[in-house]
């Protein structure tokens, strides 16, 4: 990813364990996220739909860098589809 910096641990577990998120689709969420919360060790989960794969993805951000990224079937049976 370009435009958004990395933790140590996106490179060295999350980017190999979650291949089927495209970084398009990690700026869009982060641009326009659906929903925003703020953990309580402080990284804060952006949700996003993602309108091609009919899913939702969860971003999560550490410090201002991308700590993880994923496919989220718990925000689709809790918001369903837009």
């Amino acid at each position: 990813m370009e435009e958004l910096e990395t933790t140590d641990y996106f490179e060295r577990r999350a980017k190999l364990n979650h291949p089927e998120v495209a970084d398009e689709w990690v700026i869009r969420v982060l641009a326009n996220p659906y929903h925003t919360e703020t953990q309580p060790d402080g990284r804060i989960r952006y949700y996003g739909y993602i309108s091609e794969v009919d899913k939702w993805i969860r971003v999560i951000l550490e410090d201002g860098k991308l700590f993880n990224r994923f496919m989220d079937g718990k925000a689709l049976r809790r918001w369903g589809r837009p």
